[in-house]
């Protein structure tokens, strides 16, 4: 609820300051008064586009405060989120240059001006002449329709379709890797062969590199077998190990008393045991013989080693996670076919879940539209349109795949037939400005606007209209001001006598210049006001007035 406004330098209001409480507020005065000036004010506190001709002439900038009692929950959250105090009241200002350009701030601290909007968006129902074009959009007109649906048939709805979509996204996900994996899967089976092939293990590169290198030194490793046994063993000169066997037999007689001899010959026994078992090895190797085959397939598995290695910038360890990687992916491909079928399956079951969910959705709808129409009628002939007639056209687009949505394939448009006879046509097509004001006004006294804003401002919505009607018009926003705080611009009597409280908008001369003053109506001052919207202030116009406030605080 809106309690404090404040405007300074505001087109021609240079300093106004307004309490408001609960239920209905009437602006009433002379025609070109600035009635709608203040509309344009409660836009601007909630962040509508600014425009340097809201700026009063010869002033620097305007300025507009608001105070709102913050009991909304979708506001508490929207701070939150903000990281800002949800403790109530909120204060908003907003400064406007004359250039244009302005400034906001919530609770004294700056904030962007999209803030005011979204708060305005929670807050306030700015509900004017040419303010309808939400009405004339489908998605608003659905929205009216489905907030008589029931909630959980909609929320299967969404369900069943964001389903839908994620097996057809899952689905097409797995015939593009196949359209793109064809030619990669041919590479990964080559190279699996390839590294296949070469039987890799680890450190297989050093156990090759002995291989070849043992194979290309075939002849100087007999070389070095004969040498080394005829050193050891074969010599005419004095071999090792007779050499050896001399300087035993020179030590052993006296060993006994000489305890360095006696170890120097148990050493030199260990010696000759250890240089018996040496021939054997060195008769292999002379024995070695050259298979050049053998050979030949060593280099040729080194060097193919070495180019996959190069290939792919890894080690042995490295190729064998590759082609343990490849194998696992190329089993995925192998078993694509049956993940397709699966997958198509899977679509065609989410579809049909839909199709039932959308189905149901459509009957409610049907019963929703009818339960709408029926309740708008008594409003309707209330408020002078006995003659309009309302119809919702709902087109069910189940063969068009294209047209299922998130909220169901229906197509709805509101239809308007003004006059007994005339064909329908489309909302847009038929309504004029006052005929707009009154079918929305029947819509939010037949409850259809769901999660209505706690202000509602209504300008000029009784244009066209007088008598009976006028009554009927003050009588539903008397009661709409019972739930919601109302504000209404107007220039008929009938309704500025519903109304709890009015406020009187003047324009006077003060210093030269022309200002526009808002003055808060005492019951008197309410009715001698009345009594000039009558027509003119005299005791007989003056006691009309009265009757007229007695007869509307009663409704």
């Amino acid at each position: 609820m809106l309690t404090e406004l404040k405007v300074r330098q505001f087109g021609l209001m240079q300093d106004v300051r307004l309490e408001f409480s609960s239920g209905m507020t009437v602006f009433t005065g002379e025609t070109g008064a600035g009635k709608s000036l203040l509309v344009d004010a409660l836009g601007a506190v909630f962040g509508a586009r600014a425009s340097a001709d809201w700026v009063r002439h010869g002033a620097e900038r305007a300025e507009l405060n608001a105070v709102i009692e913050n009991k909304d929950v979708r506001l508490q959250r929207l701070l939150e989120e903000q990281d800002m105090d949800t403790d109530e009241p909120l204060f908003l200002r907003r400064v406007i240059n004359a250039d244009g350009r302005s400034r906001a701030w919530l609770n004294g601290v700056p904030v962007p001006l999209k803030l005011l909007q979204q708060i305005g968006g929670i807050c306030l129902d700015l509900h004017g002449q040419h303010e309808h074009q939400g009405l004339m959009q489908p998605e608003f007109q659905q929205q009216l329709v489905d907030s008589r649906v029931d909630a959980d048939a909609l929320q299967d709805v969404r369900f069943a379709f964001e389903s839908l979509q994620q097996a057809r996204k899952q689905l097409h996900q797995l015939q593009h890797q196949q359209g793109e994996s064809a030619g990669q899967a041919a590479w990964m089976r080559s190279e699996f062969e390839k590294l296949s092939s070469l039987d890799i293990q680890e450190e297989l590169e050093e156990s090759l590199i002995s291989q070849v290198e043992a194979g290309q030194n075939v002849a100087q490793i007999q070389q070095a077998g004969a040498q080394a046994l005829m050193l050891l063993d074969e010599g005419d000169e004095g071999n090792v190990r007779s050499l050896l066997a001399q300087a035993s037999h020179a030590i052993e007689p006296l060993a006994a008393y000489h305890s360095g001899l006696e170890s120097a010959s148990d050493l030199l026994a260990q010696v000759d045991a250890l240089l018996s078992e040496i021939p054997p090895y060195l008769n292999d190797a002379q024995e070695v013989a050259l298979d050049m085959e053998a050979l030949q397939t060593a280099e040729d598995r080194l060097a193919a080693l070495r180019e996959a290695m190069r290939r792919h910038d890894v080690n042995e360890a490295g190729l064998l996670l590759l082609m343990k990687d490849w194998q696992q992916r190329l089993s995925l491909l192998d078993t694509a076919e049956w993940d397709e079928d699966a997958l198509h399956e899977h679509v065609q079951k989410a579809e049909q879940d839909y199709c039932a969910k959308a189905k149901v959705l459509s009957v409610l709808r049907a019963e929703a539209i009818d339960d709408l129409v029926a309740a708008l009628r008594p409003y309707l002939d209330r408020l002078g349109m006995a003659g309009m007639q309302v119809k919702v056209e709902l087109v069910c687009l189940q063969d068009q795949n294209k047209a299922w949505h998130a909220s169901g394939w229906d197509d709805m448009t509101f239809m308007l037939s003004s006059n007994p006879g005339e064909p329908f046509r489309a909302l847009a097509q038929v309504a004029s400005g006052g005929e707009l004001s009154r079918l929305v006004l029947s819509l939010k006294a037949c409850g259809a606007f769901i999660h209505a804003p706690a202000i509602a401002v209504f300008d000029e919505v009784d244009v066209g209209i007088g008598g009976e009607t006028a009554w009927c018009v003050g009588e539903l926003l008397a009661a709409m001001g019972k739930e919601r705080q109302v504000f209404v611009v107007s220039h008929l009597p009938q309704v500025a006598s519903c109304a709890q409280h009015q406020i009187s908008i003047l324009k006077t001369q003060r210093d030269d210049r022309t200002i526009t003053d808002l003055a808060v109506l005492q019951p008197d001052e309410r009715a001698a006001e009345i009594a000039r919207m009558l027509g003119g202030v005299d005791a007989e116009s003056l006691e009309h007035a009265k009757q007229m406030l007695q007869k509307g605080q009663m409704i």
